[in-house]
């Protein structure tokens, strides 16, 4: 399949001083509104094993791996069944790195999209997590229900604003667990540390969002926390 991608400048949204902006949230919220349901035809699917496999590096790499901690049975059990909930999901095309980073402000005022390598069939949740639940940024509550609102103003979707947030959240948390194996991975297998400054911030986004929906909380997660900033100083001052 040919891809003709023009050139977007560099009116980046990771750089852009106000990306959640009302105007922003609208602009870019209607191009994944747009990607969600072209009709493509035969894009790969992301199956429940799928998910669970993601999930479950979190424990395997990132912390056993990376950070050397112990296997946690229930952290692996809770992993899995986030995954399962996640994938039973409405699906919708998922760019899969919907990202401030992969996306671009155009002079027209829309928002260009990057980086389709990843294009699945997948839960409606994670791309709109990918968005309004930031690497670099703390959990900001208010600009998620924003999104998830704004997003349902675009859609015709049969459930509340309350039950978007919740999918939402849910597909953050299994994102997260992936990323963050994935960036320890990173680090082990090709000695590529440039973003293991980002796993600080990623767990604690994941602690967060466990606190918002109230789910079971999980001591070596706080472990991990503590034992992040010293393992990734020592790490870059190689």
């Amino acid at each position: 399949m040919l891809s003709v991608q023009e050139d977007f400048g560099e009116d980046c949204l990771l750089y852009h001083p106000n990306p959640y902006s009302e105007n922003l949230i609208e602009a870019t919220l209607q191009q994944l509104s747009l990607l969600q349901h072209l009709p493509i035809n035969d894009l790969p699917l992301l199956e429940p094993k799928d998910l669970i496999k993601q999930a479950s590096l979190m424990q395997s790499i990132f912390l056993e791996s990376f950070l050397e901690l112990p296997r946690d049975q229930n952290l692996c059990a809770f992993l899995e069944n986030l995954a399962l909930s996640v994938a039973a999901q409405p699906q919708v095309n998922c760019h899969f790195d919907f990202e401030r980073r992969n996306l671009f402000l155009l002079d027209n005022g829309e928002i260009g999209i990057i980086d389709f390598q990843d294009l699945k069939r997948g839960p409606l949740g994670i791309d709109l997590a990918g968005f309004c639940i930031d690497h670099y940024l703390s959990v900001d509550r208010e600009r998620i229900n924003n999104c998830c609102s704004m997003l349902l103003k675009l859609e015709h979707f049969n459930f509340s604003d309350a039950e978007l947030v919740e999918m939402v959240l849910m597909a953050a948390l299994q994102r997260n667990a992936r990323i963050l194996g994935v960036l320890s991975n990173l680090y082990l297998e090709q000695q590529r540390a440039f973003r293991l400054p980002d796993l600080e911030q990623i767990l604690k986004n994941f602690i967060d969002i466990t606190s918002l929906l109230n789910l079971k909380e999980f001591s070596i997660l706080e472990d991990a926390l503590r034992i992040i900033p010293t393992k990734v100083a020592a790490i870059c001052k190689q």
